[in-house]
């Protein structure tokens, strides 16, 4: 169904809504009012929500990427470096050790920093960590870069998945939320591409590869200098009147009372549940 034929129906539905609450005589008006305002309201979603969950899921294209691309840098690194059995498996294990050890620690980091600076720094430890990948002359550098690439990892998959959450409206929650398993996909796949780009170079073709997840890591912190925090984050840290205008701005000529306040009654639950 197009957009002018979905607009048509809702205007439709709407009328009919109103028309139900004149012949009711005003029992249950409020309760026809908020469900015509819904219903008339559900595809005006502002297209700034879906550029907040692209550049948050740019952290699980680089989950994806830096650990896919190594299965193909080793081919040209076991050769350059003379890497035994051992270092190759070190260089695979070491950034997925390293993210479960981040991954601990970003749930805490979350609290305390808010969503916006955790992928912030995430974005930070992605480029420390591809420029060191880069520019490794041994395996003990190579290593660890390996291990910070890692540690932006855990950091980015135990935030964006919350960030994206708190962010969309309630109907287009699920959705929003799988871009980011899209995107981790999506990072294996293009490094299986780039590995193929550059396997052919006779010397330095891992360098491109490791490197080149730099890229994706510098646009996302770029673009998150001008995001906004989570609101249900801001709300937990009684920064109220600053949550109310960023939700307003998520969600363009909707109403954001209903839910600013199932937002706020969730946290005070929670935090009672805590207390208890």
């Amino acid at each position: 169904m197009s957009r002018k034929a979905n607009v048509e129906y809702t205007l439709r539905s709407l009328s009919n809504l109103m028309g139900e609450k004149r012949r009711r005589g005003g029992g249950g008006c409020a309760d026809l009012e908020r469900a015509a305002r819904r219903q008339f309201q559900q595809d005006e979603t502002p297209a700034f929500v879906y550029v907040v969950s692209v550049f948050s899921a740019l952290g699980g294209f680089l989950f994806g990427y830096d650990t896919g691309v190594v299965s193909g840098a080793l081919l040209l690194l076991k050769k350059e470096l003379h890497l035994d059995a051992f270092w190759q498996e070190l260089l695979v294990s070491s950034t997925v050790g390293a993210a479960a050890v981040s991954a601990l620690a970003g749930g805490a980091l979350n609290g305390c920093w808010g969503r916006r600076p955790c992928i912030l720094l995430a974005s930070c430890i992605f480029m420390a960590g591809a420029v060191l990948l880069a520019a490794a002359q041994n395996k003990e550098t190579l290593l660890g870069g390996r291990i910070v690439v890692g540690l932006g990892i855990g950091i980015a998959s135990m935030t964006v998945p919350v960030y994206i959450a708190e962010v969309a409206p309630p109907h287009l929650r699920g959705r929003l939320v799988t871009i980011n398993a899209l995107f981790i996909t999506g990072g294996q796949f293009f490094a299986s591409v780039i590995d193929g780009a550059f396997s052919y170079l006779p010397k330095n073709g891992w360098r491109y590869m490791l490197g080149l997840s730099a890229i994706p890591a510098v646009i996302q912190f770029l673009g998150f200098l001008f995001l906004p925090e989570s609101p249900r984050w801001l709300i937990q840290k009684g920064q109220t009147q600053k949550a109310r205008r960023i939700l307003s701005r998520m969600r363009g000529n909707q109403t954001i009372d209903e839910e600013y306040d199932s937002i706020k009654n969730n946290i005070e639950e929670e935090e009672k549940e805590v207390g208890s």
